[in-house]
């Protein structure tokens, strides 16, 4: 299993679980961030944020963040 945080370029990856409750759980899902989800990572740069889009929405997720969704590897672009 992956995290966010590992994805790369142009790859799509599938949401398998949040390791988040609490407000930034909530924020998340009104992101459209949540279980099942295919996102895609546009930018990962080391260190720094992570920006992906999530059904046609561009998102900036924190580093320490994106560490904490598990995600599985879907296909490469």
């Amino acid at each position: 299993m992956m995290t966010l945080a590992m994805g790369n370029i142009n790859e799509q990856l599938k949401i398998v679980d949040v390791e988040y409750e609490g407000k930034f759980k909530l924020k998340l899902l009104e992101m459209g961030i949540y279980k099942d989800v295919i996102v895609e990572v546009i930018k990962n740069d080391i260190p720094g944020p992570l920006i992906v889009d999530v059904k046609g929405s561009r998102w900036i997720i924190g580093r320490s963040q994106a560490q904490k969704i598990r995600v599985e590897e879907k296909w490469k672009k």
